[in-house]
């Protein structure tokens, strides 16, 4: 079957950078230079269209010699920054560090039909103005370029996409079901309402992929007065003498992994405001949990092992190099014999 990719407006803002990863490289992502970054990760343009991209440094105020390349000069070609849409496709436009391994790469999304920003379109075939009309005529394998905006959908994910946003693109809250795995880079996931408590859902059978995202709960919106204000305030002014603002909203998750889900891989994201920033549930399956910034929630991952007749799941795989900040509980973990708190290693607690 074609792939398609499908271009909807929505989505993304780049967050954190990947440190490098010392084990299992099969659950590894490539390594990301800490030393320079591009000023966009994900670029849309037209054929024709021309745009500037900026290395950026680390520490702030270094500079260093750098050269510039593509991987499709068909498709897209740079010259000191300046990149040119040459025809519709796809190429890595990468910067380097002279004499080192350090680089940096956007990449770079050609269409030879400018899309509208209230438009949603597959390449060669229909355009939708909605997210719920791109996620129901999409196919296995196809992309659904996210634009920049807030949009919300109530249809769930349920074949083998990917969604990818440039930056400035938000979405209020999706849902994986049907035993398919999602594919998300560079998304702002961000809710303020009450009634909605959740922005991801992995349905049991079903798996995602994510990096570059942010997920954000507005924790702005717990007044003085509300349940969720008062308890924090109370928990958080115990022998301090004063009033703060609480840790995450009060029954919130941002993201869950239900019950028999089968992957899950995350790393280079960031998480603010939530309850329950990741909630694991029992399964045996995969996970990869790293490089990921929490802050402001009242737990930031939290893993349940136990299975029945008091055995533990055979979930495996690696939680590391996470950060934290104003975060209560970094990791909780629940398995058949107790409950343990502190950085997670699966070999620690094996099925019995």
């Amino acid at each position: 079957m074609k792939k398609c990719v499908i271009i909807l407006l929505v989505a993304a803002s780049l967050t954190a950078v990947l440190t490098s990863c010392t084990t299992r490289d099969d659950l590894c992502e490539n390594e990301i230079s800490q030393y320079v970054r591009l000023s966009e990760s994900v670029k849309f343009m037209i054929a024709g269209e021309e745009t500037d991209l900026h290395a950026v440094f680390t520490p702030r105020g270094t500079s260093f010699e750098v050269e510039w390349s593509s991987d499709n000069i068909a498709v897209a070609s740079v010259e000191e920054g300046r990149v040119t849409a040459n025809s519709s496709g796809r190429a890595q436009i990468a910067v380097k560090i002279v004499n080192t391994k350090h680089e940096a790469v956007c990449e770079v999304i050609v269409s030879d039909k400018e899309v509208s920003e209230k438009y949603a379109g597959r390449e060669g075939g229909g355009r939708f103005s909605t997210l719920d009309g791109a996620l129901e005529n999409c196919a296995d394998g196809d992309s659904i370029l996210l634009f920049r905006g807030f949009h919300e959908s109530s249809v769930p994910v349920s074949r083998n996409i990917k969604l990818l946003g440039e930056q400035g693109a938000v979405i209020g809250g999706l849902g994986v079901t049907g035993g398919a795995t999602v594919s998300l880079e560079n998304l702002t996931f961000y809710t303020s309402d009450k009634a909605h408590t959740g922005s991801l859902t992995v349905e049991s059978g079903c798996g995602a992929l994510i990096k570059n995202c942010r997920f954000v709960y507005d924790v702005k919106d717990e007044l003085p007065g509300s349940d969720a204000y008062e308890q924090g305030k109370a928990d958080s002014s115990q022998g301090q003498g004063e009033e703060q603002t609480p840790r995450g909203a009060k029954g919130t998750t941002a993201l869950e992994m239900r019950d028999g889900f089968t992957k899950l891989r995350i790393n280079a994201c960031a998480f603010s405001g939530y309850e329950v920033a990741i909630d694991i549930l029992p399964s045996d399956g995969e996970i990869l949990v790293r490089d990921n910034t929490f802050t402001s929630c009242a737990t930031a991952i939290r893993v349940d092992v136990r299975g029945e007749d008091t055995k533990n799941t055979a979930l495996y795989g690696i939680i590391q190099s996470n950060v934290f900040s104003a975060v209560d509980h970094p990791t909780i973990f629940n398995y058949n014999g107790g409950l343990y708190m502190g950085t997670l290693k699966f070999d620690d607690y094996k099925s019995n």
